[in-house]
């Protein structure tokens, strides 16, 4: 095992002594350690959701050191060693560029790292950084290339916020020095920055005590408090962002200490700890603050379930848990008088969640409103280790009892039931342009600036009603639309139909759509009378075959195009 990373000698020390935790809070500490809440109704009260890790210095330590030896071993191009300010006395300008290039790279990071696993994203960053290293350099970027460097990578309106943040930051700066700030209020006032990613930012960085709460840390916080309840109402989230500012501000001392290298550890090691241990099925054995988890106490009295009930007064009853399905508890025992085997637990009851929106307009040339500027990443990405291909270490095999634990604990916390993804059909028209002499050229349009696939190039395409209508009724509907577009000096009223092909179906977060592609075609004389920009709402322009492969074109408008290039 490697040994414990030496922190800076700048870095405070925790101490053995009761930390000091943040007087605000909701829930206030108990006046009495509180028992695990009785099983199998977990009656409670709401002091039961006090976190122990603030009255516990040996865990919070355990876990620094935990993800010391993790950042020794698990290499990433984002992840390097603290700036720490007092070793650039004297040097402020030089201090000011390296934590404005580190700051960057930490956003640049955690954008990528939304909803997109590690491994896809290690090469797009080494890229993006290598081809802009400061903000500076992307400000000045051209947003063709951006998304152009970004093709591949998904949810491209991250693009297009990182983009737009970084102009406004450098249009924004009045310092000399640094450029980005080091507050996380300051920082969520750019676009693309939300509450998350300036927490990460400004720990990270800065060393500032400021939380982060990604769908791996709201996880492990429920676990930790033993909360059952969805994590993305707002009630329950704001308590965990009320919990994770506590223990940040606790185990950094602040405000005696105002940054050090703690807060970006902290902050890292409870991401890592989410995506590695803590996962949806989690590994127990291998969790180095266990003796905190209210979850954990709670697994391991399942092999008394002939302890009695206490039931607290009405007044003190928890508000914020739902009941645990009483069959999943049972599930998760495991337990079978006539086998050895412990069973496996059933299959997880998901609440149904009402839809709060609807998706739609997929295709509308409108300017769809613009989202909250800051998603999360993938909570569910359980085996998203955040490694570069180093071995893991190999586990010893779970024991009945481990089986168990993990399996209540796989419970937390509350699953609500995904929405249904909304469907709809669209015709996609590709319409070529035939010369007597040289290359064909093909129309595309540009996507509005916001919303779903912002600012990529797409062939011309109309909504049509959910595939219930006939191949014949979508060809006149196709054609319709494509005699009706403006294509600026061309008249593609007298396109010809070449061909339609089978439709594709390409599905998105919350949404599954289901593109019919047409082919037409329209002979010219000379390629030189086109007006190859159109200008106009949507933008639109005529390109020839070999610079296709070139253009930003969604993962759906590439199919639809090898669906045509194959019967060329």
């Amino acid at each position: 095992m490697p040994p414990r990373k030496k922190l800076p000698a700048s870095a405070p020390k925790t101490s053995k002594s009761k930390p000091k935790a943040n007087p605000k809070s909701s829930i206030s500490e108990p006046a009495q350690p509180l028992s695990t809440a009785s099983l199998p109704l977990r009656a409670h009260e709401s002091a039961y959701h006090y976190a122990l890790l603030l009255n516990d210095s040996t865990a919070c330590d355990a876990l620094l050191s935990w993800f010391g030896r993790v950042e020794e071993t698990r290499s990433m191009p984002w992840r390097k060693k603290w700036i720490d300010p007092k070793s650039y006395e004297g040097k402020e300008k030089e201090l000011g560029s390296i934590l404005a290039r580190r700051a960057y790279e930490v956003w640049v990071s955690e954008v990528m790292l939304q909803q997109t696993r590690v491994s896809t994203v290690i090469p797009y960053f080494n890229t993006w950084i290598s081809k802009w290293p400061t903000v500076q350099d992307l400000a000045q970027a051209n947003h063709d290339e951006v998304l152009s460097v970004w093709k591949g990578l998904g949810y491209y309106s991250r693009a297009t916020r990182l983009h737009e943040g970084a102009q406004v930051v450098v249009g924004k700066s009045s310092s000399s020095v640094c450029p980005i700030p080091s507050s996380a209020i300051e920082l969520q006032e750019f676009p693309g920055i939300g509450k998350y990613t300036a927490g990460a930012i400004s720990s990270i960085a800065f060393g500032e005590a400021e939380p982060v709460l990604d769908g791996n840390v709201a996880r492990v916080l429920s676990r930790q408090l033993g909360l059952y309840a969805d994590v993305k109402d707002k009630k329950t989230s704001d308590l965990l962002w009320e919990v994770a500012d506590q223990l940040i501000k606790c185990v950094s001392k602040y405000p005696e200490i105002k940054n050090s290298i703690i807060p970006g550890q902290w902050n890292q090691a409870l991401m890592e700890l989410g995506s590695t241990i803590c996962t949806p099925r989690p590994k127990c054995d291998e969790c180095p603050i266990q003796n905190t988890c209210r979850v954990y106490s709670e697994a391991q009295t399942l092999s008394d379930m002939a302890q009695p009930l206490t039931i607290p007064d009405i007044e003190d009853a928890c508000n914020l848990c739902d009941a645990v399905d009483i069959e999943d508890i049972i599930a998760a025992r495991g337990e079978d008088e006539d086998d050895d085997k412990p069973k496996s637990a059933k299959k997880r009851k998901i609440a149904t969640k009402q839809p709060n929106n609807k998706i739609s307009h997929y295709f509308a040339i409108g300017t769809p409103s613009a989202g909250s500027g800051d998603e999360t990443k993938d909570e569910e990405a359980a085996d998203d280790l955040r490694v570069d291909g180093t071995r893991k270490r190999k586990a010893s095999a779970p024991t009945t009892q481990s089986k168990s634990i993990s399996a209540y604990c796989s419970l937390y916390p509350k699953k609500v039931a995904k929405k249904k993804a909304a469907e709809e059909a669209c015709v996609v028209c590709l319409v070529e342009l035939r010369p007597s002499k040289g290359s064909s050229k093909w129309l595309i349009e540009q996507r509005p600036a916001k919303g779903l696939l912002a600012s990529l190039w797409q062939f011309p395409q109309s909504t049509i009603p959910v595939p219930k209508d006939t191949p014949k009724d979508r060809k006149t509907s196709a054609q319709a639309f494509v005699a009706d577009l403006d294509a600026g000096n061309i008249d593609l009223s007298k396109a010809r139909y070449v061909a339609s092909f089978e439709p594709l179906v390409h599905v998105f977060t919350h949404l599954k759509l289901t593109m019919n592609v047409h082919h037409y075609a329209l002979k010219i004389d000379k390629a030189d009378d086109v007006d190859l920009t159109i200008s106009g709402t949507p933008p639109r322009k005529w390109v020839s075959t070999e610079s296709m492969d070139h253009e930003t074109l969604s993962t759906g408008m590439r199919k639809c195009w090898d669906l045509v290039v194959k019967s060329i």
